[in-house]
């Protein structure tokens, strides 16, 4: 299934700047009803192509455009930065034994046993067996001391009622990061990922993460991301990571200008209510240099949209150019998981970068087999990378402190009538970037 563009997308300025002759200005004005003139949330790679061929010829005259900005390394080291070849399946695949499994089940049943919420799940509440707390152990190295993700493979979602899932996700979660985070302005700690347009009203559903479309690749606003997949797609799906230090280093060699642009100030629309039409924006890096280490902090939709209603700010070219070249040397060194029925995948978000195949679900309607994947924002209180100072109020939101997690919002099951007449749970998110 071939990606396409997903709403109208931003424009871009500035492109006669870019042109050094008549012929030029012509070939680029009979594309700019197509490519080169918006740059879509769905990234198109020939339009990124036309567009690198302008910057490209306009930053020869400038030798300057060839130095990283002041501070920024030209290469980052260590297992963190790697591409796909690199990786084997020993690098981020913990697989449960039979006794893994009953020493989870035990805990389940012993957790429901003084509790009928999920709201109080915890290392102290869900206690597991000695070895299955060091192959946590391993998944936490894993996403610091490896590659930067990690899933854990071995359990029948089918087994699990709703309720017991969750509590399961939780638990093994709380050895990976003990901190859970919001997801939602509402104190949501749960966000279930799939194709809700189906069952919802046109218009009702803005994020791509509730949809089936193709995901750029992007960072979400959290330390650690835990996936639990209690459905797959009958086609398509898959989980893309890639190595956010591989990305900066293949741009730091052969874009330094990226990487300027990337650093400096960008508008960010504040789209927790997908509202585009608004003034109210903030600024802030996609880059940051901050601990010894550059740190990658990027998404297409607060500058593209992802809806045909949104009408994003203009990009310049350099920024539009900066977005796609990002995703598609991404795109080139990123593994590809295809995801089982029971997994748990964890991601740490400031190490690597990650996306979605768009996928399509066997059938649609309660009940139905379809895609499906409940999140969880967690921190890891001891390895967690200082923050820079521009990142610490959204970090704080998701994070607060002072906040116990017994005091969230848990939506078990998104499928039920009930829980469709509640509303769309992708009405006000506060971490999803996508």
């Amino acid at each position: 299934m071939a990606p396409a563009p997903y709403g109208q997308g931003a424009p871009i300025t500035e492109l006669k700047n870019y042109l050094k002759s008549l012929q030029q200005q012509q070939s680029v004005i009979k594309s700019t009803t197509s490519n080169v003139a918006r740059i879509n949330y769905v990234p198109c790679l020939e339009g990124y192509q036309e567009r690198e061929e302008l910057v490209k010829a306009h930053l020869s005259t400038k030798p300057q455009a060839q130095e990283l900005p002041t501070g920024f390394p030209a290469t980052v080291d260590g297992s963190l930065n790697w591409t796909s070849s690199d990786i084997t399946k020993g690098d981020w695949l913990v697989r449960l034994s039979e006794d893994d499994v009953k020493s989870v089940e035990t805990a389940t049943k012993s957790y429901l046993g003084m509790h009928d919420t999920v709201n109080y799940v915890s290392q102290e509440t869900f206690q597991i067996s000695e070895s299955l707390k060091v192959k946590m152990q391993q998944t936490v190295s894993n996403l610091y001391d490896r590659r930067g993700f990690a899933v854990i493979r071995g359990l029948d979602a089918d087994k699990y009622t709703p309720l017991e899932r969750v509590v399961i996700f939780l638990g093994l979660s709380s050895y990976v990061g003990s901190k859970l985070g919001m997801q939602t302005l509402s104190k949501s700690a749960l966000a279930h990922l799939t194709n809700l347009r189906p069952l919802y009203a046109e218009g009702l559903i803005k994020s791509p993460g509730y949809t089936n479309v193709h995901m750029s690749f992007h960072n979400d606003t959290a330390h650690i991301i835990a996936l639990f997949v209690a459905g797959v797609a009958d086609n398509g799906g898959g989980s893309m990571v890639a190595s956010s230090a591989k990305v900066y280093n293949e741009l730091a060699a052969h874009k330094p200008h990226v990487i300027k642009t990337l650093s400096e100030d960008w508008k960010l629309n504040r789209f927790s209510t997908h509202d585009f039409d608004s003034e109210e924006y903030y600024q802030r890096p996609l880059l940051y240099h901050h601990a010894g280490r550059p740190i990658l902090f990027v998404a297409r939709r607060p500058f593209t949209g992802s809806n045909p209603g949104d009408s994003p700010r203009p990009l310049s070219l350099l920024q539009a150019e900066a977005l796609d070249s990002v995703h598609f040397a991404a795109e080139r060194h990123a593994a590809r998981i295809q995801l089982q029925k029971g997994d748990i995948q964890f991601i740490n978000n400031l190490a690597v970068v990650h996306s979605r195949e768009e996928f399509r679900d066997a059938s649609i309607g309660e009940g139905a087999e379809r895609r499906h994947l409940i999140r969880a924002f967690i921190k890891n209180q001891e390895r967690s990378y200082s923050l820079p100072r521009q990142l610490d109020g959204a970090f704080e939101e998701i994070y607060p402190e002072g906040v116990p997690a017994s005091q969230y919002n848990y939506r078990i099951d998104p499928f039920n009538f009930s829980s469709i007449s509640q509303g769309p749970p992708a009405t006000s998110p506060s971490g999803t970037n996508g």
